[in-house]
């Protein structure tokens, strides 16, 4: 399964992304930092096998570095406001 990062998942547009990405059968990992403008639908898809979660803050670079290495992803969105 391919793996796909989204930054800013958790948005209006992003939720959206991360919704068709799943329903095309690619593996995401949202990474977004929840802030205000964040969209609380997590609850329909966090106990989907092809979803992970991680609330980061992007400009922690040592993270985020981390999180692109382990997971070699084929695609990275950023939608990060």
């Amino acid at each position: 399964m391919k793996k796909i990062i989204v930054t800013g998942g958790s948005g209006f547009i992003g939720s959206n992304l991360v919704n068709f990405l799943i329903e095309k059968n690619f593996f995401v990992i949202n990474i977004d930092k929840l802030t205000y403008a964040s969209n609380k639908y997590k609850n329909k898809i966090k106990n989907k096998k092809n979803y992970k979660f991680y609330k980061l803050d992007i400009n922690n670079r040592k993270k985020l570095t981390k999180i692109i290495k382990e997971n070699k992803p084929v695609a990275i969105f950023n939608l990060a406001a």
